[in-house]
């Protein structure tokens, strides 16, 4: 794993522990749910959907009814959409209305344009749900506020739920996502062939960052006394000793400097003709 991974890997697991047989996690409400997976998981969400129980309910609410019975697993959210989604009955009774299947977000921010890399919005990211700009003028809606504080609290845990699988989501996508933008990045790498004897340039990495204006960052031309397999070359120098360098910090050296040009004196140049 990488230090990005083990880092997220030591913050995640803080959450979690082990009662043989079983995992369980502490959630966000502080309680401990147990962990399940794979053919137990989906024998849950189809208890708490279309079970004696069930009700057929949404997305949202098959969720909430997997939670309140004290289970977790990290793709809850998703599984239960396409449970929903793919339900025969569900299917026949109801049909998607045209506005559902219209795009959510107003690309008029950077917050409510979609991102490629975490395959949603930072405003989705946030708040853990699309951002709807205010149109009263056009829909008239009954507005009504919720006072039940035990209510409230509770759809809130929901929420949070449903926020934290999102975060999970989003660093899966932006771990794809940089893996392409690598693979295209090294793809159009081109593959330098130096031979001993060549004269080359040495990138300076220390001036990268801190250079002067007009400063080059390429020292003196150096000469290859050897070259090492995957990229590493050896140079030589005739006042310190040989060194080895990355083969990525090289580009080859074509000649000495153009010669300065030369600027006649008038006078010397009349009185010496």
């Amino acid at each position: 794993m990488s230090s990005q991974q083990k880092s997220k890997f030591f913050k995640d697991v803080k959450h979690y522990f082990w009662d043989h047989p079983y995992l369980f996690k502490i959630y966000v409400d502080q309680v401990i749910r147990r962990c399940v997976s794979d053919q137990e998981a989906v024998e849950i969400l189809k208890a708490c959907h279309y079970g004696p129980t069930g009700g057929h309910h949404g997305l949202n609410y098959t969720a909430k009814k997997v939670f309140d019975l004290g289970f977790y697993w990290l793709s809850i959210y998703c599984d239960a959409q396409d449970l929903v989604k793919n339900y025969n009955v569900c299917q026949r009774q109801g049909k998607i209305s045209q506005r559902d299947e219209m795009p959510q977000n107003s690309i008029q921010a950077f917050r409510t344009a979609y991102k490629t890399p975490i395959g949603c919005t930072p405003y989705k990211l946030v708040y853990g749900k699309a951002c709807h700009l205010a149109i009263e003028l056009e829909h008239k809606a009954l507005k009504n506020v919720n006072f039940d504080m035990k209510t409230a609290g509770e759809h809130r845990k929901v929420q949070i739920n449903e926020l934290n699988e999102l975060h999970d989501q989003a660093y899966k996508n932006s771990l794809i996502y940089k893996e392409k933008t690598k693979r295209l990045h090294d793809s159009k790498i081109k593959n330098l062939v130096f031979n001993v004897g060549d004269r080359v340039l040495l990138f300076n990495s220390r001036l990268k960052v801190f250079s002067g204006k007009l400063k080059s960052r390429w020292s003196r031309p150096f000469t290859i006394s050897q070259v090492y397999p995957y990229g590493t070359v050896e140079f030589s120098q005739p006042d310190g000793p040989n060194f080895k360098v990355n083969g990525h910090r090289v580009k080859q050296y074509f000649g000495e400097d153009v010669p300065k040009l030369v600027v006649l004196d008038l006078r010397t140049f009349l009185r010496d003709h």
